[in-house]
């Protein structure tokens, strides 16, 4: 008797722990979140713009360009955006507050060329997010220059 009470619980133990119980476990699926910015960045000022995007003659090298991630959200968007110059690989990692706007230097991510500065903008998603575009470049370039030289 004494044995099967031990055989019957441990049945029960072992159906507990069985693999069918663990693959209820939630699942994440996978979302696309669609964004864009707005704001001033150099001496331009952009509206819902999502991807690559000439603004010649736009550099501005001192003060500080304000930008808003539209369609932003902490729960699809980590709070860190990075900037990164092409021509010469430099740029920043900055912080986004809770509502999506970001403020960075000028000088410290396009001040480094005289007649280009394309930014490459690459916001951070969380897990299971895919983000609508990846990233985009901002082509802004001082008279006289041209892009495809």
């Amino acid at each position: 008797m004494k044995f099967s009470v031990y055989f019957i619980a441990a049945l029960f133990v072992l159906n507990g722990c069985s693999s069918d119980n663990l693959s209820e476990a939630p699942v994440q699926e996978p979302v696309v979140v669609n964004w864009s910015l707005s704001g001033s960045f150099g001496n331009a000022t952009v509206d819902s713009v999502n991807a690559d995007t000439e603004l010649p003659k736009m550099v501005n090298r001192s003060g500080s360009s304000k930008l808003h991630i539209n369609g932003f959200d902490t729960t699809y968007f980590e709070k860190k955006i990075t900037l990164r110059h092409l021509q010469v690989n430099a740029g920043a990692e900055v912080d986004i507050d809770d509502d999506g706007n970001f403020t960075f230097d000028n000088m410290e991510v396009f001040g480094l060329c005289e007649n280009t500065n394309s930014i490459k903008i690459i916001p951070k998603a969380k897990r299971n997010v895919s983000l609508k575009p990846g990233s985009f470049i901002l082509y802004s370039y001082n008279e006289g220059y041209y892009q495809y030289q």
